[in-house]
């Protein structure tokens, strides 16, 4: 169990709080002291209420500048590949004969530290037509609509931009 004032020495901590109080004002709309408190409150309780789910800098690597770069690079990305599957999944779904296969495939789990194993997981089951089932010390066990999507998964352009993360991101 982590202790939650050890939690706040950690970089990635304080990145985290800034992300959730910047969100925060943008959904609040009001740069208000009293609104701004109750950020800071909210803010505090969510990492004190999710502080085993926290992610150490030594399972997550650096992050600086560069980092933060691939990773936005990497949710653009992500958002396009979304729409694309989304209309691949239409398409499949309102076609008279519905020419669906579905089957599961094992994809290697490449990427090393823990937090981006969950990332690229999280990136196969957020694309349509995959699920990630499990995660096995083989791979990951993938559930595909198609046969197309099973062959698209094995040369997933995602897995390298997951695996961007992890250049340079060393233990400090």
């Amino acid at each position: 169990m982590k202790n939650f004032s050890s939690l706040f020495k950690q970089r990635n901590t304080w990145l985290v709080c800034i992300v959730l109080l910047v969100f925060w004002i943008v959904i609040d709309a009001q740069i208000e002291f009293e609104s701004i408190i109750l950020g800071l409150i909210a803010v505090i309780s969510i990492m004190y209420l999710n502080r085993d789910l926290a992610f150490s800098s030594r399972e997550i690597g650096v992050v600086n500048g560069i980092y933060m770069w691939r990773f936005l690079k990497l949710v653009a990305f992500l958002v396009i590949e979304v729409v694309k599957s989304n209309i691949q999944v239409a398409k499949i779904v309102l076609h008279p004969k519905m020419p669906i296969q579905p089957s599961f495939v094992t994809i290697p789990v490449k990427p090393k530290k823990d937090f981006h194993k969950v990332v690229y997981g999280n990136v196969i089951t957020l694309t349509p037509g995959t699920l990630t089932v499990d995660v096995t010390k083989n791979g990951y066990i993938v559930h595909t609509l198609t046969e197309e999507t099973k062959a698209d998964l094995k040369n997933n352009p995602m897995e390298e931009r997951v695996m961007q993360l992890e250049v340079n991101s060393h233990d400090d």
